[in-house]
């Protein structure tokens, strides 16, 4: 029983560890984050592309207005990556039902929610970098997500 309880624990781990997101330590994260750019431990992205990534978000309460924020980190300093209309807002990214809701947000329904991310050509290349995902409402972070990128060239 203990050797089964002990291989359990570790391939749970190593599957843990194989993960390309998380979520950030004491606020709401996504369910789930897909996206045909990501698979085992990274998500690859090329410069002068677009790419889509689809969450699921069960919010806790209902929100008016939600404001994109992403933060790519390169050796531990983070700069912000500008969100142009009308990725900016992340009321316009919300779906249920394959239909876009936008806000109020209605608390405990599973909410999905598109991020279009586009990398400009100026955007560094780099291996494993931290990417943060953020909706916003107000200032305050209301949903976060950590994503583990491979920023490639053209």
């Amino acid at each position: 029983m203990f050797k089964f309880a002990f291989v359990l624990l570790l391939a749970i781990s190593a599957t843990q560890a194989q993960s390309y997101w998380s979520g950030c330590p004491g606020i709401l994260g996504p369910t789930t984050l897909t996206s045909p750019v990501c698979s085992g431990s990274a998500c690859t992205v090329v410069q002068g592309t677009t790419s889509v990534f689809q969450s699921t978000i069960s919010f806790t309460r209902a929100h008016s207005h939600l404001m994109t924020r992403l933060t790519v980190f390169l050796g531990g300093v983070g700069v912000v990556i500008p969100q142009t209309p009308p990725h900016d807002n992340g009321c316009n990214a919300l779906f249920r039902d394959g239909v876009q809701v936008g806000c109020p947000t209605i608390p405990n329904v599973p909410t999905r929610y598109d991020l279009t991310l586009t990398i400009t050509t100026g955007t560094p290349v780099t291996n494993n970098a931290n990417v943060r995902f953020e909706l916003l409402e107000n200032g305050v972070v209301e949903v976060c997500a950590n994503i583990v990128a491979n920023i490639v060239a053209a």
